[in-house]
């Protein structure tokens, strides 16, 4: 996971847990911040097989001439 999205979800985490210890999370907040946990690491995964895409494209394996 790129630092951006480990960086989002360390905020998230320390959110949600600000939440419960203070009893201002109700059920939809939890539900809602569980869907963004996993659409951030959704979106890290993609960025990753990308960026190995995109790397295998512009560096071609050497060819003998």
């Amino acid at each position: 996971m790129s630092k951006t999205h480990a960086d989002a979800v360390e905020w998230l985490i320390e959110t949600v847990k600000e939440a419960l210890e203070n009893g201002t999370a109700s059920e939809d907040d939890l539900q809602e911040w569980l869907l963004a946990a996993v659409l951030l690491e959704e979106m890290a995964i993609e960025e990753e097989a990308e960026a190995r895409s995109l790397g295998a494209w512009i560096d071609p394996s050497p060819t003998i001439h």
